[in-house]
């Protein structure tokens, strides 16, 4: 399958090569190793319920994908300590997945009937994320259909698409936690072979968050730039330029709300403002089509896109949040 980032044609050989040499250079890497005894029997312990809670969803059946510091090693290479495991999953396979890790011993909370349930064994917990906090990144079929195969913890597994990876990232800029850093990464190291426009449909029209990302980047690698493809570029600086032209909004907006939760509380209870609707972005296929056809019509060296169509619509069946919602102990 041709992604829409590829290089040109010409070019194809030397671009496979380096994709390789720097997945080999990932496969080698592996986790450091804690060295001292009481630290061992904790990630034991710790490693014991992860393992327990994939085994459990597995032998259920229940489709899931691992995100978090797992995914994130499996695309760059970068070890990141955890406390937990972070596991995606459509909404409407939330209730399956309690039923099977109560099965196993846990205890289950749907913490926020949002975005995010968890699973207890003691102190060890496992999160079970259906979408973002802020109501944009809502885990759907496309999400399967691109996620990858890996093997996590001694199980084969699927790790959550590196697009929808970035698409989740982008949004969070709190004072304590800024996943920018994050997105570069990804990109440095996935750039040449991302679906770029499925990451674009993504965003929807919250493509200024995407820009902001990729400008950033470009000023942290400036060796490797051409990771984003030119068009896109070209594409996000053409709806600046025409948005400027066209003036402010007629609306007294501020959208901070989806990158933060706390920090733009000045501008809603004391200036006024209107905070953005947390809904979804328009899936990726939405926006496809009109692309398309205008990348066709820029010049040659752009190729049209090949890649297969991502995107379910989002399920409406909602979590049954009275009847799992279970008492910690």
């Amino acid at each position: 399958m041709v992604r829409s980032g590829s290089p040109a044609a010409g070019d194809a050989e030397r671009a496979a090569s380096a994709r390789a040499a720097r997945a080999a250079e990932r496969t080698a890497l592996s986790p450091p190793v804690v060295d001292d005894a009481a630290g061992l029997l904790s990630r034991a312990g710790e490693l014991e319920v992860r393992v327990r809670a994939m085994e459990s969803l597995l032998c259920a059946g229940v489709p899931f994908m691992v995100a978090g510091a797992y995914a994130f090693f499996a695309y760059t290479g970068i070890f990141r300590d955890t406390k937990d495991l972070d596991v995606m999953l459509e909404e409407r396979e939330v209730p399956a997945a309690f039923r099977a890790l109560e099965r196993a011993g846990f205890e289950t909370d749907l913490l926020d009937p949002r975005w995010i349930g968890k699973a207890h064994a003691g102190e060890r917990f496992i999160d079970l994320i259906f979408s973002s906090s802020n109501g944009l990144a809502v885990v759907d079929g496309g999400w399967f259909e691109h996620a990858r195969p890996a093997t996590i913890l001694g199980h084969s597994c699927l790790i959550a698409p590196v697009e929808e990876i970035i698409f989740t990232k982008a949004f969070v800029d709190e004072r304590e936690r800024y996943d920018g850093a994050d997105v570069n990464h990804l990109i440095y190291a996935c750039g040449d072979e991302m679906d770029w426009e499925r990451l674009l449909g993504r965003f929807g029209p919250h493509w200024e968050v995407l820009l902001a990302h990729l400008t950033l980047y470009r000023f942290v690698y400036p060796g490797a730039r051409s990771r984003v493809p030119a068009w896109l570029v070209e594409e996000l600086c053409r709806r600046t330029l025409e948005q400027s032209r066209a003036g402010d909004a007629p609306l007294r907006v501020c959208r901070g709300n989806l990158i933060s939760r706390r920090q733009y509380t000045h501008d809603y209870e004391k200036l006024g403002l209107v905070a953005s609707p947390a809904a979804p972005a328009p899936e990726p296929e939405a926006a496809r089509g009109s692309l398309c056809r205008k990348r066709r019509r820029m010049a040659g060296r752009r190729r049209p896109s090949g890649v297969e169509p991502g995107g379910a619509e989002r399920p409406g069946a909602g979590v049954e949040a009275a009847r799992l919602r279970k008492a910690r102990s």
